[in-house]
């Protein structure tokens, strides 16, 4: 039997939330923030994503011959690092640009990349919200 090894980066965005692990379209478990995980599967070729909500990593087909051991690194979508300092530093300014009373125009501009970003993420761009590579 062959061995697939995923390892999950330990990240601030879905820290508490489980991502599950998909081989040939069946649930084989769930892997937890910071957790590496191994499953056993047989040999040939198979398919593998991992999967949180509606959202997913893309799909990766790989080959595996009898006691191989394949790993792979799951994390959450790559602008995930900065985007929660950066929406932090946005509700500090807003914050400082309503007490000074400056026009809501720059508000907007400061919050509207943001939310195209999220509306992004949970529609066109769902099955690219998690990032799955093999190493």
């Amino acid at each position: 039997m062959a061995t697939v090894m995923i390892e999950r980066s330990n990240e601030m965005n879905n820290r508490l939330r489980d991502y599950g692990v998909y081989i040939d379209g069946e649930k084989v478990g769930v892997i937890a923030n910071g957790e590496t995980k191994e499953f056993e599967i047989g040999f040939g070729r198979h398919l593998i994503y991992c999967k949180i909500d509606w959202c997913s990593s893309p799909e990766i087909s790989f080959e595996a011959t009898d006691d191989e051991l394949k790993i792979f690194k799951v994390g959450g979508f790559k602008n995930g690092n900065w985007m929660v300092p950066a929406a932090i530093a946005v509700i500090i300014i807003s914050y400082v640009l309503r007490y000074l009373e400056v026009k809501i125009f720059y508000l907007a501009v400061l919050i509207i990349p943001f939310f195209l970003l999220l509306v992004y993420y949970l529609t066109i761009g769902r099955k690219k919200y998690l990032t799955l590579i093999q190493v």
